[in-house]
């Protein structure tokens, strides 16, 4: 076979998206991992995880000591679904063609693929976390 499928989204993709949300409901609050994790009912240890990935993404702000916890990098209407799915999931493409297919230059369903690919990728890319808190 020439290509990989590549696009599962994980519980942490999931609940990351949920805790990212979470954080653009409190309009730029610091929160605690304490507070998130009662509020979305994940457990504090995989809420570390996941939040790690997003402090290393850039989508997260870590803040220490005694009233420390996290906020928003940037406001949320510029935080795309696809930025947080990339942090957590890598590589968002449903298929990914292997480079050294015996195919790969006449390929018969590799526009197919390519096509939905740049479909999921533009729609992920044009929602932001405001248009998830407005529905």
């Amino acid at each position: 076979m020439c290509y990989d499928y590549a696009m599962k989204i994980s519980t942490k993709g999931r609940y990351a998206l949920q805790i990212m949300v979470e954080f653009a409901s409190h309009n730029g609050e610091v929160l605690s991992l304490k507070s998130v994790a009662e509020s979305q009912g994940i457990s504090l240890k995989y809420l570390e995880q996941i939040v790690q990935m997003l402090v290393k993404h850039n989508l997260l702000l870590s803040f220490r000591g005694a009233s420390g916890g996290y906020k928003l990098v940037k406001k949320p209407s510029d935080v795309t679904v696809a930025e947080i799915l990339s942090a957590t999931e890598g590589n968002l493409s449903v298929v990914t063609c292997r480079t050294n297919c015996t195919k790969i230059g006449h390929c018969n369903v590799r526009k197919c693929w390519d096509k939905l690919n740049r479909l999921i990728d533009d729609y992920l890319h044009n929602v932001a976390l405001t248009d998830l808190l407005n529905k």
